[in-house]
Formats: structure tokens, C-alpha cells, sequence
């Protein structure tokens, strides 16, 4: 018993230790990442709505995401405090989900090396300040408590229910779960009640916060006109953006003349990993095989037939801790008579070549962000503030793109020629699919000017889609003042023109 007792302490020193190593090198890539637009947009929203007047519920329809993550940092933002702070959550979030892995999750070490090395733990959850990143912590504490659910029945629900209300894309995955938890209690003792009604109402909760965000927002669509295309790119989003959002992997094999097809080869070997993976699940736990299924193809679902951005990498491993979750339940059980290939030793094999495979994606990325700008808004937003007076009207060509601008500057006034006022974060309207060619954006501007009177003003143009070109187009018009650096994410590069009326 004393040996059991000292092997355990020597067990959680040596994960304290692995953790604090980890803490300490994603610290570095956080304190190197500038704020882009995604991440600005929730400080704003929360540092000029209240829930008291429920004008940031009213605005979360138009957004498509639920509360959580908006009230837990609203706070903060009230108080008039660094976005920082968000940054520090988010990465402590990561940080405490770390630790439950290395202490808690029954993967043999190379696998736990491997999840923790992997793009989404090594740079997009700790270091991308967004709702993704609380995801792994709440996703770990169920898979904690899964097996004492019926002991923690309040706790558990409570845990699917904040997980639901982060992100629309986890609400498959939850309400599974919650499901069969309620099914589980249906006959159990009326003391399991009230946690069947927190699922249900902190479910609901989801349905009613997002209801009308397909009429509210222009990128939220659901629609079968190009279902075909969205079928054939949502699949290959998924898998070539978890491995390679910026050609990370070509850094290694570009030198060699057939490199596309070692990289094809590559994608290949992951998705058969993959799919491997998801179906070794039916072997161990059916349920668990059910839960692993719904929650991803509902986050297939979401992309396919709403979403119109892109794929980014924070999203698609938010798929993968779910595989994580379910894989942290199945190796728990003792079962004897399965196929070699899914056997407990070579799951964790899988696991750890799967996740091991996506850690240049996110070595790569973390070395960008420290070397050159993840976004150019810190930099522009400097120009300004020391260089434009503060009696200006800045006007960006896409309101969205200049989201990080505005929290650099929160006294300077921003103009949308869209929504004809001026504006300190963004709502998305239907407005925003048009695409504005130069001459056709000057008409625009020059109505708004002489409408709303407007003066000395000065324009924002970002490299999104690099429509604008007003210098060669119209040189008479247009003086550019400013370039910024090259960013690493896309519509975070900026000009700055001095409109000449």
C-alpha cells in the first residue's frame, strides 16, 4: 500500500513537470501571437453588449454561437483589462487539459507525447484565443467523470451542458451523450431527475440562443445548391488543413521531384488512420461507437451545409478529442476476444502515429507566428495612432477583416459604408457577400461622404481576396500611406490610403 501511495506522488510529480515544460513553451508561442480578427470579434462584442438588456444574446443569433465562452470572458472585458487575459484562459484551459491526460487517460506514454505534440495541443488550442480552446478541458473532465456519472450525475450534466453551450459544433457530441445518460437514469431513482433536466433545458438553451442565426447571418446558409462541391471539400478540408494549412509538411520532402505525391500519399496513410480508429470504437463500446459517429458527422453537417468560411485546424480537432474522449472510455474496459489491429497496443500505436503526423502543422505554425506576424492589425493600428490625426474617419473595405484594428483602437472612429454608421464589431449581414471592385467601392464611398459628411478620411484595405488595388487603378483618388507586414492568416495584411475627396 505505501509502495502504491509513493508510486502515485512520484507519478503526479513527473506530470507536473511534464505540464509545466508544456506550459512553458506554448506560453512562448502565446506571448508571440498578435490578435486577429475571430479573436478581437469576441472582445468587442462583450466589451459593448450586456446581458442585462440581453442585446449580446440578440447578437449571439446573428454570430451562431451559444453564450459560455462569451460570458466567461465578458468580465474581464468590462473591466476595461487586456485582451490578454482571453489569451491566458484559453491557454491555461489547454494547460489544466494537459495535465489531465498525462495523469488520468489510460494511453500509454508515447501516445499521451504524441496528443500533447499534436498542431491542435501545441499551437491551436493554447495559443488561438477562441471558444475552441476550452473544449479539451471540458471533453477531459467528462471523460473523467464518465465512469462515476451516475455517482456526479449533477456534475456530469452540468459538463455536456457548458460543452454544448461553447461551441454549435459540440452539440451533436453532447447531446448523444446526454441522451443516453437520461436513458440510463430513466429508471434509476428519482434523484437523477434534476440532472435529466439540466441536460434538457441547458440543451434547449442551445437551440434557443441560435435560432434564426440562418436569417441573422450571411455566412450561416443551409442550403443544397452546392451541396455537391461542399461534399467533396468539406472532406478534404478536414484532413489536408489537420495536417497542412500552410504546406507545413512540403518543408520536408519540397526538395524532392515527386513530393506531391508523397504528400497525397501522406494525407492517405492519415485518413486510413483515421478510419481505422473510428471503426476499432464498435469493437470495444457501441455506444461509445455512437457517440464517436454523431458527434463527428454532426460537425460534418454544420460544414456542409451552413458554414461557408473555411476549415480551420482549431475546428477540426475539436473532432479528434472527441476520438480522444471515446478511445479515454473504451481502453478502460477489459476486453478479451478482439482483432490484433484493434487490440489495446496497437490502438495506442494508431493513435500516436495519427497524432504525431499533424505535428509539423503546428511546429510550423507556432515558428511563423514567433517570426513574422499572425496578424498585421498591432502593426497598422501603431501607424495610425502616431501617424493619422485622431479626428479621422477610417473606413476598411471589408468591416471584418479590420476587427483587430478596432481593438487596438478603441478610441478612434470606424466607418461601415455597409451598415452607414459607425461600427465596433461586426454583424454579419447578407451585404457582406458583395464583392466590391474599386471603382464601384469609390462610388460607394463618395455617396456615403457626401451623405453623411464625412471627413478626412482614410481607408483600410486588407489582402482579403486582394481585390483592391487603388494606387495603379486610381492613383488621383488614392495615396497609400501605409503597407503593413505580410501575415500569416489570411485578410490580416494591411494598406492604409489617404482618400483625396
Amino acid at each position: 500500500m505505501k509502495e502504491k501511495i509513493m508510486e502515485n506522488k512520484k507519478r503526479i510529480v513527473i506530470n507536473l513537470i511534464l505540464t509545466l515544460i508544456y506550459a512553458f513553451i506554448t506560453f512562448v508561442f502565446v506571448l508571440h501571437h498578435e490578435i486577429w480578427a475571430d479573436e478581437a470579434q469576441v472582445w468587442q462584442i462583450v466589451k459593448n453588449l450586456s446581458v442585462f438588456d440581453l442585446s449580446l444574446f440578440k447578437h449571439l443569433v446573428n454570430e451562431g454561437h451559444p453564450a459560455f465562452f462569451y460570458l466567461l470572458v465578458m468580465p474581464f472585458a468590462k473591466l476595461n483589462m487586456s485582451i490578454f487575459i482571453m489569451q491566458i484562459l484559453c491557454w491555461l484551459s489547454t494547460v489544466i487539459s494537459v495535465f489531465l491526460l498525462l495523469q488520468y487517460s489510460p494511453f500509454n506514454r508515447y501516445t499521451k507525447f504524441s496528443i500533447i505534440t499534436s498542431a491542435g495541443f501545441m499551437y491551436f488550442f493554447p495559443v488561438i484565443a477562441r471558444s475552441y480552446s476550452i473544449l479539451p478541458l471540458l471533453v477531459f473532465l467528462l471523460a473523467l467523470i464518465y465512469k462515476e456519472r451516475t455517482k456526479h450525475p449533477f456534475v456530469y450534466a452540468l459538463l455536456l451542458v457548458l460543452c454544448a453551450n461553447t461551441h454549435v459544433i459540440m452539440f451533436g457530441f453532447a447531446a448523444v451523450l446526454g441522451i443516453f445518460f437520461m436513458i440510463e437514469n430513466f429508471k434509476n431513482d428519482k434523484k437523477y431527475a434534476f440532472s435529466s433536466l439540466v441536460v434538457i433545458l441547458g440543451f434547449a438553451a442551445v437551440v434557443a440562443q441560435l435560432w434564426g442565426s440562418e436569417g441573422a447571418n450571411s455566412m450561416i446558409n443551409f442550403s443544397l445548391q452546392n451541396i455537391g462541391r461542399s461534399l467533396i471539400i468539406v472532406p478534404l478540408q478536414f484532413f489536408v488543413n489537420a495536417l497542412d494549412f500552410n504546406n507545413s509538411i512540403l518543408f520536408v520532402i519540397n526538395k524532392v521531384s515527386y513530393a506531391p505525391v508523397l504528400y497525397g500519399l501522406y494525407v492517405f496513410v492519415f485518413l486510413g488512420l483515421y478510419i481505422i480508429l473510428c471503426c476499432g470504437l464498435w469493437f470495444y463500446d457501441k455506444k461509445i461507437f455512437v457517440v464517436n459517429l454523431s458527434g463527428v458527422l454532426f460537425q460534418f453537417f454544420i460544414y456542409i451545409f451552413a458554414y461557408s468560411a473555411l476549415m480551420y485546424p482549431s475546428r477540426i480537432f475539436c473532432a479528434f478529442i472527441i476520438t480522444v474522449f471515446c478511445y479515454w472510455i473504451a481502453l478502460r474496459q477489459d476486453k478479451q476476444q478482439l482483432p490484433k489491429i484493434f487490440s489495446r497496443s496497437c490502438i495506442n500505436a494508431i493513435l500516436a502515429i495519427f497524432f504525431l503526423m499533424t505535428c509539423f502543422n503546428g511546429f510550423n505554425y507556432a515558428l511563423k507566428d514567433i517570426s513574422s506576424n499572425y496578424s498585421s492589425a498591432k502593426e497598422t493600428a501603431l501607424f495610425i495612432k502616431e501617424n493619422i490625426p485622431q479626428d479621422s474617419v477610417l473606413i476598411p473595405t471589408e468591416d471584418g477583416c479590420a476587427l483587430g484594428i478596432y481593438y487596438y483602437l478603441p478610441d478612434r472612429k470606424f466607418w461601415s459604408l455597409r451598415r452607414h454608421s459607425y461600427i465596433k464589431y461586426m454583424k454579419w449581414i447578407k451585404e457582406d457577400n458583395d464583392v466590391y471592385e474599386d471603382y464601384y467601392f469609390t462610388k460607394l464611398l463618395n455617396d456615403n461622404i457626401k451623405k453623411y459628411k464625412l471627413k478626412n478620411v482614410y481607408i483600410i484595405s486588407s489582402d482579403f481576396m486582394n481585390l483592391h488595388h487603388f494606387e495603379q487603378k486610381m492613383p488621383d483618388k488614392y495615396k497609400r500611406v501605409f503597407s503593413s507586414s505580410k501575415a500569416l492568416s489570411l485578410g490580416e495584411s494591411f494598406d492604409v490610403y489617404k482618400f483625396e475627396e
